[in-house]
């Protein structure tokens, strides 16, 4: 039996929010020096890359031309978190990242750098991770994805617990 879309998706989720809290450490590591755990609930998950990865796909999936993609994902990449730290400060006075001493940023919001890193990102996830993925779901046996999940879902609500206690 042949996997569903939902669970295909699920997989391209946690597979793009894995790649993004790799990139995270790494970044964190260069600039600082320092490992810096980014991820959530203890898992090696950065969700906002998993959103924003599905989220690419669906703008560009009829789009073919690498270049295009990358064009298209630095523009949309910038754009959402510029507008995610405008929120993100005026309603809720949060400052979740800074570029401050970044070349090429602006109001320490956002950096052409980044965004050209995350136009990366976004080729490599349309034109190799998630091709991958879709061909993994249909070569594996539902039975594993669900165990796969559960098991993912299990552990996320222990850490959640476990950090309450």
């Amino acid at each position: 039996m042949k996997l569903q879309r939902a669970e295909c998706l699920i997989l391209q989720f946690i597979t793009a929010s894995f790649i993004g809290w790799v990139y995270e450490i790494i970044a964190t590591y260069l600039i600082y020096g320092e490992y810096f755990d980014r991820g959530i609930l203890h898992l090696p998950l950065c969700p906002i890359y998993g959103f924003g990865a599905l989220g690419l796909a669906v703008l560009f999936r009829k789009v073919r031309s690498g270049l295009y993609i990358f064009i298209g994902a630095v523009v949309v990449t910038a754009v959402f978190e510029l507008l995610s730290a405008y929120v993100l400060e005026y309603v809720f006075h949060l400052t979740l990242w800074t570029y401050e001493g970044w070349p090429l940023n602006f109001q320490n919001r956002i950096s052409l750098v980044s965004s050209v890193i995350f136009g990366i990102l976004g080729v490599i996830f349309l034109k190799c991770v998630k091709p991958g993925v879709e061909a993994l779901c249909r070569k594996s046996r539902t039975l594993w994805i669900h165990i796969f999940i559960a098991l993912l879902l299990t552990v996320c609500a222990v850490a959640e617990i476990r950090a309450h206690l």
